[in-house]
């Protein structure tokens, strides 16, 4: 199976955010009862999409964030690899009926997660990731080690992470970032009225509508949580 994201998760100070997606995205919200804990999930259709995890005492410091899944064969297997290659295990491995996932840190400190299920779940609201690096060439070799993706390099400073002839994910060179992280896309149908409507609903703007020539059309805003978020829509 190509290692290709698969599911997304906000790790979060407010699991009230998921209304603020739900709105901004004419989706629904369906929250599964995990036993002690809700998990509410992105639904559009019959498909869900990525869910929301509450930050628990312990973590209260740690900024709200996006993280991707990459779809594995063996979620054990992949996190000792991970280990090996310098990513911390934050949690699980664990299973949900028949998913089985874990959550890890890579050598720069961007959330990542792993994932199985006989039915990969939809990545369709999501439709690109970003890694944000500050040691760029590490992390091609550490995601490259792990899952078989190779890069390609269609500009300065930016990278095309690739899933045999997939492509999956974008590697930018950001020196000014304190950290590294992932930066997940929602696709939107006008970037500029969706991060208009986003202000409305309480978030910041990072990045202002701005077109990629010949590509598409994108913004990047922080939702009520501060979480950073991408909105993007296809020149195509």
């Amino acid at each position: 199976m190509a290692a290709v994201i698969g599911w997304h998760e906000l790790y979060t100070s407010d699991l009230g955010v998921a209304s603020f997606y739900a709105e901004l995205l004419a989706a629904e919200i369906q929250a599964e009862d995990m036993g002690d804990f809700q998990y509410p999930m992105l639904k559009v259709g019959d498909k869900l999409h990525g869910g929301f995890v509450q930050k628990d005492a312990d973590h209260e410091q740690v900024p709200s964030h996006w993280y991707p899944y990459v779809v594995v064969d063996d979620v054990d297997a992949s996190v000792e690899q991970a280990k090996s290659l310098g990513s911390t295990l934050l949690h699980g491995p664990a299973s949900v009926d028949v998913i089985r996932f874990a959550v890890l840190m890579d050598p720069q400190h961007a959330t990542y997660g792993v994932i199985s299920s006989p039915n990969p779940p939809a990545a369709g609201l999501f439709v690109w990731n970003e890694l944000h690096s500050t040691a760029a060439e590490a992390a091609k070799q550490h995601y490259g080690e792990l899952f078989g993706w190779t890069t390609s390099s269609p500009m300065e400073n930016y990278d095309i992470f690739s899933a045999g002839e997939t492509q999956v994910a974008g590697l930018y060179a950001d020196g000014d970032t304190p950290g590294s992280y992932w930066l997940p896309y929602l696709g939107v149908d006008d970037v500029d009225a969706s991060a208009a409507k986003a202000q409305e609903l309480g978030a910041g703007v990072i990045v202002p509508p701005a077109d990629i020539p010949d590509i598409g059309r994108f913004s990047v805003i922080t939702d009520p949580t501060g979480a950073a978020v991408g909105l993007y829509k296809s020149a195509n």
